[in-house]
């Protein structure tokens, strides 16, 4: 059906070709660009269009019809994607030399706007770019006003400017292509207002560089705005993706997903899988950051799979970043961690990725710079050659005027050596009258001057000495206040030295205290810990003994077969109840803790947990340093608890005991494998005793668990300098 209508549509077109000389093309709707049939056909019409004028005489009409299909070609190859670009920049090369050729400076340069676009954004050769905006704006100069390209030159002088950080020259390019463009006709009404748009953009762009965020926001929303009434989706959904980053940098998620939720709607309407992952993929941060991670991890994972299967690396980095918050916040450690290392690979390739861009920019700079100066250097030498052509021309034209002058002066000069003479005898004799009177108006000034100077310097001694007495009197009064304030200050920081080593004493005093009350602490708990396990070893364990030799002597020959159940239970029962008393009693205070520290402590626990239990116990101390007693107390008492809390209840078959060290943190990780529990049920005397020595020792701690999954318990202790002795 479509191949039908297709056909219909270039019959009907080749037959309008035959009815006038210059055919109108279609204009592009960009919406559709990503619609492979209607770009298709848009290339089919170029090119049949090309073909018809190639047979045409040449002639003013029939020249432009071939520029225009030459642009047309230019233009649809630019909206494509992939290496179709190339071809823009082929048919916009052709352009540019046939339309030199016809003379016509229009479409060259609408061709130099094509092959800069190519060079900049997808060869990035900003240096021929600029050579090609150069050239351009001479040209544009011998244009009319209104229909001159000079909007685009200057738009793209704009992004070179802001390549090269020059945001006041890119603000000013950008607001020239605007005013610019307000002023074309050449355009339709609806591509002027895109364009003002994309201006307006940018515009926003380099006020948010600069740190003007308000002005920012008006630009987007203007620009916006503006997409709306042209009725261009893909405009619309651009400007709404701004809005949405620039609030969600703003840290404002709620704003940026109305306008994320905008943006979606249009690129699902155009079936873009490339906008509908970045959307997705910003999405999920929004979400993220608004505590909703349902919402957030369905997004980040519909984003990831769109980048993983089309190779949208930028959009999959952002994905598995927001999905790896989103994780965190729904607890889900495993996840987490792998979108966190898959996050870190694609960041290591996009750091150096961006390092190479770097130093491509720099180069880049370099190559516009050079370029820059060339044009300036030319620019300067064109101009000193056009002032030296007129200083020629300037020369020649005086020289002419000075040999009329000079042909005039000689008869004048002969009458006015005449009137001269005539002249010198009556100023002589004027000369003779005003010397005689200058003579004696001298001799009545001198006599005045004489007077005056008298009168000036008896007043002007009187008031010296009225001033240095003044002065003195002044200087007298100042020295004697100075001393008062001097004697004040000495009185003073007398006062507040004296204070200071007061205070200075009584905090040293007071932490000496301190340090006092916890070492007696820690003796008292210590001591008390040892009286307990002797009490348990000695008293308890006494009493096991005695039972247990008691019920030995007994013979169960004699018992019926129900008592016999009954006494090799309770024999079992009393051996372990003696087992236990032992391990408590030990591990009250073992030995270990407190002459090699925690970290053998442990490894002797462990090693006894593994003889006696069917539970495998491991432990990774590598990076445990030695702590001082208090601390490892206290850990090595919440190992204990955990240790017995993962036997009594857990039903695992294997437990970790981990330490890391992040910064200055120490990270205690105790997990199992067992059948996990809800941590807001978490309320038992065990966890109120964890969270008890925890806050002892100025430390905090996590509990992450799922039914069947087991149970991790992450203890965080700052490792400052009271707290490592290592």
């Amino acid at each position: 059906m479509k191949s039908h209508c297709l056909g219909i549509l270039l019959l009907g077109w080749c037959t309008a070709c035959f009815g006038q000389v210059q055919s109108k093309l279609p204009e592009l709707n960009f919406d559709r660009r990503g619609d492979a049939v209607y770009m298709d056909s848009l290339l089919t019409l170029g090119r049949s269009h090309r073909q018809f004028t190639a047979t045409l005489p040449r002639g003013l009409s029939t020249d432009t019809a071939r520029l225009e299909g030459l642009r047309f070609m230019a233009l649809v190859f630019k909206q494509m994607r992939g290496e179709q670009h190339d071809s823009s920049f082929i048919y916009a090369t052709q352009l540019v030399d046939q339309a030199l050729r016809y003379h016509n400076t229009l479409y060259a340069v609408r061709g130099m706007m094509l092959q800069e676009h190519y060079l900049r954004t997808v060869k990035g050769d900003y240096p021929q770019a600029l050579r090609i905006n150069q050239r351009a704006s001479e040209l544009c100069a011998k244009l009319p006003h209104e229909s001159s390209p000079r909007w685009q030159v200057q738009m793209n002088m704009g992004d070179i400017y802001l390549l090269l950080k020059e945001y006041d020259s890119a603000l000013r390019s950008y607001r020239l292509s605007q005013s610019l463009l307000g002023f074309n006709t050449s355009l339709t009404p609806k591509n002027r207002k895109l364009l003002i748009s994309q201006a307006v953009t940018q515009i926003g762009e380099v006020f948010e560089i600069r740190g003007q965020y308000e002005q920012a926001r008006q630009q987007y929303e203007a620009s916006r705005q503006m997409a709306i009434e042209a009725r261009s989706q893909i405009n619309v959904a651009y400007t709404n993706e701004r809005l949405g980053d620039f609030f969600l940098s703003r840290h404002q998620p709620e704003q940026a997903i109305k306008f994320f939720d905008d943006a979606l709607a249009v690129w699902t309407q155009l079936h873009d899988r490339a906008g509908q992952a970045a959307v997705w993929a910003r999405l999920s941060e929004g979400y993220t950051l608004i505590d909703k991670p349902d919402l957030a991890i369905e997004f980040g994972e519909k984003s990831v799979a769109i980048a993983r299967e089309s190779g949208f690396i930028r959009i999959r980095q952002l994905a598995t970043q927001s999905l790896y918050q989103a994780y965190r916040l729904a607890n889900q450690p495993a996840k987490a961690l792998a979108m966190y290392e898959e996050y870190s690979v694609l960041r290591d390739s996009l750091t150096n990725l961006k390092r190479v861009e770097e130093l491509s920019a720099v180069q880049k700079k370099y190559d516009i710079n050079q370029v820059r100066l060339a044009a300036d250097k030319e620019r300067v030498i064109q101009q000193q050659q056009l002032i030296n052509l007129r200083r020629q021309t300037e020369i020649a034209r005086l020289r002419a005027e000075a040999e009329r002058e000079q042909l005039a002066g000689e008869t004048r000069m002969t009458q006015l050596q005449q009137r001269i003479e005539t002249e010198r005898l009556r100023a002589e004799a004027q000369k003779t009258r005003l010397e005689q009177r200058a003579h004696i108006d001298k001799l009545s000034h001198d006599i005045e001057e004489a007077n005056l100077m008298r009168v000036i310097l008896v007043g002007g001694v009187a008031m010296l000495l009225g001033f240095v007495a003044i002065y003195y009197r002044k200087n007298r009064l100042i020295n004697r206040q100075k001393r008062e304030i001097e004697s004040l200050n000495w009185d003073l920081e007398d006062k507040v030295f004296a204070r200071t080593v007061e205070l200075k004493l009584a905090n040293d005093q007071l932490r000496a205290k301190n340090r006092e009350i916890e070492e007696a602490l820690l003796r008292g708990q210590t001591l008390e810990r040892k009286r307990m396990a002797a009490d348990l070893h000695d008293s308890l364990g006494g009493l096991l003994a005695a039972i247990k030799t008691s019920m030995s002597a007994l013979s169960p020959a004699h018992m019926t077969d129900r008592e016999q159940q009954i006494y090799y239970n309770l024999l079992n029962m009393t051996k372990e109840a003696f087992a236990e008393v032992r391990y408590l009693s030990h591990n009250l205070q073992p030995d270990e803790l407190e002459k090699q520290g925690l970290s053998e402590a442990l490894m002797r626990l462990v090693n006894k947990l593994n003889v006696t239990q069917k539970i495998v116990f491991r432990l990774d101390n590598a990076e445990l340093p030695r702590l001082d007693k208090t601390a490892e107390f206290n850990l090595y008492s919440i190992c204990i608890e955990l240790c017995s809390n993962i036997l009594r209840h857990s039903e695992a078959t294997e437990a970790d005991i981990l330490f890391r060290r992040f910064n200055n943190d120490l990270n205690m990780i105790v997990k199992d494998n067992g059948c996990g529990m809800n941590p807001a049920n978490a309320t038992g005397m065990g966890l109120h005793n964890i969270q008890a020595r925890m806050d002892l020792i100025r430390g905090r701690y996590e509990i992450h668990s799922e039914a069947g999954e087991g149970t991790t318990f992450i203890f965080i202790l700052p490792v400052s300098p009271n707290l490592t002795t290592a």
